[in-house]
């Protein structure tokens, strides 16, 4: 037999058992739970390379998005934490104020 029809064959044998590969993928990451790190080796062995990538890049993705809403919010709850900080110190000269305010308007109601 000639390498060109060895390969033909190793080939068609492939597309045969990809439906099979596939569903045994679909598997591993369940029994990924119970049997630990022989599951993951699994899992590269069962899926192609440019499948692990896409998901690989979708993991990546994921994990960028996440960092970046923590990264806002984590923003946002120290933007509010500096405004009540603020608030408070403003308090006594915000009073005064009013104080002063309410006492020129008098003032000027006087005249």
């Amino acid at each position: 037999m000639t390498k060109k029809k060895k390969l033909a064959l190793i080939k068609k044998g492939v597309k045969v058992l990809e439906p099979v590969l596939r569903e045994e993928a679909a598997l591993v990451p369940a029994a990924g739970k119970a049997i630990g790190r022989k599951a993951t080796e699994g899992l590269v062995q069962a899926l192609p390379v440019r499948e692990l990538k896409k998901y690989g890049l979708l993991a990546g993705g994921a994990v960028l998005g996440f960092a970046a809403v923590n990264n806002v919010l984590r923003a946002q709850s120290y933007r509010l934490a500096v405004a009540r900080e603020l608030k408070k110190q403003l308090k006594p000269i915000n009073d005064k104020l009013d104080a002063l305010e309410k006492e020129n308007a008098e003032l000027k109601k006087v005249r």
